[in-house]
């Protein structure tokens, strides 16, 4: 439970590779929806569900936070983070953008969002 805390290089840079990763899901609902016949409309679905969930992926990892080797956990128990708590932690990041983000440069490195779901983003040992 005491794991250190994971950068805010590592953690802008997992935001940053999330994104790729949420527009590329995005691209398949797209392309999905059109051979379906289904509104395309579904593509925002998809970008915008990657980057509600991402945190819960097993482990807490986003596919960002794996290749930062950081992981999402509850902030008192250490345990990996809930879909439940990647969406709400994640919903204030879109919703709140800059503002949710100008708290990671406190002393705890949480975000808004973390504040909220009870998270916080550790660093995992190699």
């Amino acid at each position: 439970m005491n794991q250190p805390l994971a950068s805010i290089g590592d953690r802008f840079t997992a935001q940053f590779l999330d994104g790729f990763v949420a527009a590329g899901t995005g691209a398949l609902f797209y392309f999905a929806a059109k051979a379906a016949g289904l509104p395309l409309e579904l593509t925002i679905l998809g970008w915008v569900l990657y980057l509600l969930i991402c945190d819960g992926l097993p482990g807490g990892q986003s596919i960002g936070k794996k290749f930062t080797r950081s992981a999402v956990v509850h902030v008192d128990t250490g345990r990996p983070c809930s879909y439940l708590q990647s969406f709400v932690r994640n919903l204030c990041l879109i919703v709140l953008g800059v503002v949710d983000c100008a708290f990671i440069a406190g002393r705890q490195r949480r975000r808004l969002g973390d504040f909220i779901a009870r998270t916080k983003v550790v660093r995992l040992a190699n």
